[in-house]
């Protein structure tokens, strides 16, 4: 299997960024993704056996978690200089609380054999993936100009997930696998 651990954003926020992104950043090529694909990827796991998905589905139920608020604060690219490869909706809001729950939930995935991120975890939604050399420079410009006109949109999250990841030649689809309630 596939699998990610994620946080699950609420429907009106990932429209609303789905069609943000897709009229207000028209700059470069870029891959937008569905939202109902959009989520915080807390840790990614890869191809990984039954038995470790399970593993880490039982690590998500463990963890100890309960509802977070947050907003839409700014918007950004991955990697942080140079050619943009990744354009992302940044939070804040309760964003130590969400890294204390992604630095437990990555040291037992750790403890699984997944392999931990090397760059620190920063909270963000991803929007799209630049398809082309061709104008990304200039998507750079367009999110400085129209980050100030992305609106705070604060939202709660209830809900993680141990999603499944099949790769398509139309991109991956996501299914879920185990959901965890957030309970306050």
């Amino acid at each position: 299997m596939r699998c990610f651990l994620a946080l699950d954003i609420p429907s009106p926020v990932r429209n609303y960024l789905a069609r943000f992104a897709r009229e207000s950043l028209t700059k470069g090529e870029v891959r937008w993704v569905g939202p109902e694909q959009m989520h915080v990827t807390l840790v990614f796991a890869g191809e990984i056996p039954g038995a470790t998905a399970t593993a880490l589905r039982d690590a998500l139920l463990d963890v100890d978690a309960w509802p977070m608020s947050f907003a839409l604060a700014d918007l950004g690219h991955f990697p942080p200089r140079g050619e943009p490869r990744v354009v992302w909706a940044g939070l804040s809001g309760d964003t130590d609380e969400l890294r204390r729950i992604q630095g437990l939930l990555a040291a037992r995935a750790e403890q699984l054999g997944i392999e931990r991120e090397k760059r620190p975890f920063s909270p963000h939604i991803t929007l799209g993936r630049v398809k082309s050399s061709f104008g990304a420079y200039a998507i750079v410009d367009q999110l400085k100009e129209v980050g100030e006109t992305l609106r705070g949109k604060p939202f709660e999250t209830t809900t993680m997930t141990l999603y499944e990841s099949e790769l398509t030649p139309r991109g991956a689809v996501y299914r879920p696998v185990a959901r965890r309630d957030l309970m306050a």
